[in-house]
Formats: C-alpha cells, structure tokens, sequence
C-alpha cells in the first residue's frame, strides 16, 4: 500500500569502519512542510568504526604516487563517504520513485554529521512510497552519474572509470578516502514511516604485498643469486567498475603500471610506485639477514573478470637479477603474481570458490612473495611453475593471503 502522507525514513548503511556521510539535492526547500502528494523522508547513515589501529581520529599520509604507500590507509580513509546517490524504485524496480544526490550541509537535502560521529542524519523530500520498494545506494559516485535513470537495472548499469575510482584528480597519486561503495535493500513499512538497512561494499579490490623474501637453493643452480627489487606495479587493470553486486564491466580496456614503446598509451603511473632509489639486495636462503625486501606495499585495484593469460590482472616485482657473484651487472627481471590464484603441483585454483584469476571487490589480496629462481624477461610473461596460498575472508576490503614462490 502506498504511503503519501508524512513519514521517516530510518537507512543504515552498515559497512564496517564508514566515517563519513552525505544527504540529498532535488527537494523543497522549507524543513516544516511538505506539498500536497510529497513525504518527508528522514535518513540516520550509520558509520561504525572498526576496531583496529585505523579507528576514528587517527589519519594516514598518502605516498606521492598511488602504489608509495607503506603504511596501511586503514578503515578510517578506505570507508569515508563524501557522497551518497539513493535511488529508490518500485519493488520490481521497473519505476523510479527518486533519484537524489546527498551532500555535506545543512537543510533539506543536504546532511549533517558532527564531529568523531558514527551517525549522519538527513532530511529529504519525495513522492508517496511503497512497503518493499528497492532502494539502491552508491557512494562517492561523481556528480551526476545517476542522471536520467528510470530503473534499478539502469542504476546497476552506470560506471565509473579508473581515474574517478583510484586517483586524485590529474591522476598523480592514489584515492582512499574516495573509494566507491555499492548496496541495496528493500524499505520496509513501519505504521506511517518507513525504514531500511544498506549494507555497502567497496566497488574496488585492494592489493597488499606483505612480504618478499628470496630463498635460493643452496645446492642449486643459484645459491649464489641475488635479487634488487627495483619497481612494483599492477598489469592489466580494467578501466572502468559499475554500480552493481558484481562490480566487474568485462571491458576489453586494460591499464598497465608499466610504461614502454608498445604500451605507452596505456600506461597509468598511479598503478605504479617510483623506481626504487636505493634498492635492497636480496640473497641468501631465509637464514641470513639480507633474504627479505621489507617495507609493505599497499595497491587498490578495479575488479576484473577477464581470467584469458592477457587479460588477467597480476602484481609484478620488478628488479635486477644476478645470478652469482661474477655477475656484475646483473639482468632486469619480472615476477608476476596473478591474483586469486591458488597453485597446487602448478595447476591453478581460485581461492573463494569463483573463476580462477577473478579479482572481486572488496577483497584484500595480501600476497607473500617468495623468490627461488630467475625472473621473466618481460611482465606480461609467466614464470612457472608457481606455488600460492589465498585464504579470503569475506568482510570489508576481505583478507586474501596469498604465499607465491617462484621455483
């Protein structure tokens, strides 16, 4: 049954750790009244902090370039939301009922949040309502997005692209406190008001390198090798995500952190760290002191679909390889990490049960790299066979383990 007469709208958006919020733009303007056929819909935004070191009031520096970063952005930036679109549509989702964009202010349509809150609260105005109309929800989506969208399905359809989805603007270093975030539900009647619960999810994945050790076989061919890591990048990033459950676009438009006469033209350096200035030489067979690299590296990424050896987005370790104590000089090698890989006796298997190479949003892919042998000549090829472990736990920006060795 439809409700046109005044009500509240109570909508929790529960993603673990969120710290900001927003409101709504197409409305009266007077808080007091409504016209003839419009409702008050009143929005509560919950934002719990998780319980971890990122916990509110503490910030995180950003490295000049998107992948610099050695510290853990953390919750605090990673759930921030600057920007909230509802779409609320008949239960089918075949009627749009309103779409609004929130933002930070006071008023109607606009949001409130104080300071260190959990909570924002918002006041907007709208047609009638329906008990179990959809509700859909996209967070820090660019102004304007969802102009124009008459149905669920188009909301679900609409995209955003790399840039707007991992950079600052000019594309330069690394966005984590814009991340896009994605949910749904349905309202539900309670008398003369109504209310819902929106669980998000971040539209993007992330990539953690936690570890890169060397282990050289001390009675193979070279234990006397060692390897400086001189650059970490992402190949093979998609370039746009959209708004819906699976974030994945399947676009054939790929990114890659490297940059070359072939790919110049899609080369992003945001998917890239500097070139080490003063890289550290790994040898030795995890007894020394000198076998493991160190500092953490923290990448996001968009999801992809694309599974095909071309298409498959991978972390690559790049560095000069010597292969004893006479080479002087050394070779410049690559060892790229396919992620969502799980080998066991070099056959592949995805870790959470999907298609193999799927890289999913809201999954932490950590990797623990271990080096055992030469590297490829370029970061588009394998080097086989490969031995990984990815443990995924589903929760906000869930934890994928991953231990490569490379034989």
């Amino acid at each position: 049954m439809k409700k046109v007469t005044y009500f509240g709208l109570l909508l929790a958006v529960a993603l673990t750790g969120l710290s900001s919020c927003s409101s709504s733009d197409d409305v009266t303007s007077d808080p007091t009244n409504t016209k003839s056929g419009e409702s008050r819909l009143t929005l509560t935004i919950s934002t719990p902090v998780a319980k971890t070191s990122s916990a509110k009031g503490n910030s995180f520096a950003m490295g000049s370039r998107a992948t610099d970063i050695k510290s853990d952005p953390g919750t605090t930036a990673e759930q921030t939301i600057n920007r909230i679109t509802v779409g609320i549509f008949s239960h089918d989702g075949s009627t749009v009922r309103t779409i609004q964009e929130l933002s930070s202010g006071s008023g109607i349509g606009k949001f409130t949040q104080e300071s260190n809150s959990d909570k924002a609260t918002a006041t907007i105005v709208t047609s009638s309502l329906a008990d179990k109309d959809t509700i859909l929800v996209a967070c820090n989506a660019p102004t304007g997005t969802f102009n124009g969208v008459q149905t669920a399905a188009q909301f679900n359809a609409k995209t955003e692209d790399i840039d707007n989805s991992l950079a600052t603007p000019g594309g330069a270093s690394l966005v984590d406190n814009n991340i896009p975030m994605y949910g749904s539900a349905n309202l539900e009647a309670d008398g003369e008001n109504f209310k819902a619960g929106v669980n998000v999810q971040h539209q993007t994945a992330k990539v953690t390198l936690t570890s890169l050790t060397v282990a050289f076989d001390q009675n193979g061919a070279y234990k006397d090798a060692s390897f400086t890591p001189t650059r970490i990048f992402l190949i093979n990033v998609p370039d746009d995500l959209k708004f819906d459950t699976d974030a994945a676009t399947g676009t054939s438009k790929l990114w890659q952190g490297y940059d070359n006469k072939d790919n110049s033209s899609t080369y992003k350096d945001y998917l890239s760290t500097s070139v080490f200035s003063n890289g550290t030489e790994l040898k030795g067979d995890n007894t020394g002191s000198s076998y493991s690299f160190g500092p953490t590296y923290f990448f996001y990424t968009m999801p992809n679909k694309k599974t095909d050896k071309d298409g498959r987005t991978k972390l690559v370790i790049e560095g000069t390889f010597k292969s004893s104590t006479t080479d002087t000089k050394g070779t410049i090698v690559y060892y790229p990490v396919p992620l969502n890989a799980n080998y066991t006796n070099g056959t592949a298997a995805a870790a959470d049960g999907g298609k193999v190479f799927a890289v999913h949003a809201n999954k932490d892919y950590q990797c623990t790299v271990t080096i055992k042998t030469k590297g490829a000549p370029n970061p588009t090829d394998d080097v086989t066979p490969q031995q990984a472990t990815i443990n995924v736990t589903v929760k906000p920006f869930a934890a994928a383990t991953q231990n490569t060795v490379f034989e």
